[in-house]
């Protein structure tokens, strides 16, 4: 197999449309998660807050990219038949 299949699906437009919804993600799952933080100080609370939504984040990520990679094929299975 073509080792260069997937970058037909995914362009460079789509890897920063995908960064910038990952930043967007990791801010709302940042703030979502600081009333759950057991510190009364407002540094670490925003740390531990930001360094948990981390790997949420690389999910969401991996998963909009899987999702991308599925939707195209899809798409152009359809096309072919």
């Amino acid at each position: 197999m073509n080792g260069n299949h997937y970058n037909e699906f995914i362009g460079k437009k789509y890897i920063l449309f995908s960064v910038i919804a990952a930043l967007v993600f990791w801010a709302v799952f940042t703030r979502i998660l600081l009333p759950f933080v057991p510190t009364q100080h407002p540094t670490w609370s925003y740390f531990w807050a930001g360094f948990t939504a981390c790997p949420l984040t690389g999910t969401f990520f991996f998963a909009m990219h899987m999702f991308r990679i599925v939707l195209a094929e899809n798409l152009k299975a359809k096309r072919q038949a």
